[in-house]
């Protein structure tokens, strides 16, 4: 009979725990309101689901509406884009939500989504080159990127050196005195291979160039090459982000909000 006093010790001990915790949940969301979040870092698989997401403020709606309208409503001249909103091809409730999360997810300050992945590769380079300018690029690089610097890119006059990405010295040894981009792909399509984003960043600012980070394969969940040093990072959110085949995006989150303007 005494031997069986410390489990019932034991039992009673848990069973205590396990009612008060209840009590402890309920004092602990006393005075939070939906759509609040405890305090505190949370894992990766909750922020996929709910980061940058809020219920819709009119209807509490849990999903976020998909707001088919172009264009929106302005009270007068002197409020315009008060409310945010003016014409759905810069900017859209449903689609800066999505950004929001995208920026979050990414740990960058701003993201610009876009229908394709190649139209958010394309607005990378756009942003960060013009005729005369170089481009230090992976030589094992998605196709319709290389065919773009190769095809459309260099015909406006801009220059392109294709290099193994592996060895960060034989990226230093293709920089050029007017070399403003370098893009590298983590892990790189269609071999896989890989590449210190945090020299190659390093390389960047050392030389007033940008660097850009194509991380389609790997996604926030594996790589994040901004907290590696890269200024932007590009997704096609055709592949793993939508996940179904149902639908094509593409996305560029940026490091600071001067880039994220652009």
């Amino acid at each position: 009979m005494l031997s069986l006093a410390p489990r019932v010790l034991r039992s009673a001990l848990a069973t205590r725990a396990t009612a008060a915790a209840p009590l402890r949940l309920a004092r602990a969301a006393a005075g939070t309101k939906s759509g609040t979040w405890m305090e505190g870092k949370l894992g990766v698989g909750t922020d996929l689901v709910h980061a940058g997401i809020s219920p819709e403020p009119v209807t509490g709606a849990i999903l976020t509406p998909i707001v088919l309208s172009t264009t929106f409503v302005q009270d007068s001249v002197e409020e315009y884009m008060n409310k945010g909103f003016s014409y759905s091809r810069t900017n859209n409730p449903t689609v800066s939500t999505l950004e929001k999360k995208l920026a979050l997810l990414e740990h960058g300050v701003g993201a610009c989504a876009f229908g394709t992945g190649m139209a958010a590769t394309t607005s990378a380079i756009f942003a960060t080159m013009k005729t005369g300018d170089h481009c230090v690029i992976t030589e094992c690089s998605y196709g319709g990127t290389n065919r773009s610097c190769r095809e459309f890119f260099t015909p406006l006059g801009m220059e392109f050196t294709f290099c193994d990405f592996r060895d960060v010295e034989t990226v230093k040894k293709a920089m050029k005195p007017n070399t403003k981009l370098i893009f590298s792909e983590m892990p790189a399509n269609p071999l896989l291979t890989l590449c210190d984003i945090e020299a190659i960043s390093k390389l960047a600012q050392e030389n007033g160039a940008y660097h850009v980070v194509d991380a389609t394969f790997a996604t926030p969940v594996i790589c994040r090459p901004i907290e590696h040093g890269a200024d932007m990072v590009i997704q096609s959110l055709t592949k793993y982000y939508e996940g179904h085949n149902m639908m094509t995006g593409g996305a560029v989150i940026s490091r600071t909000p001067e880039l994220a303007a652009k």
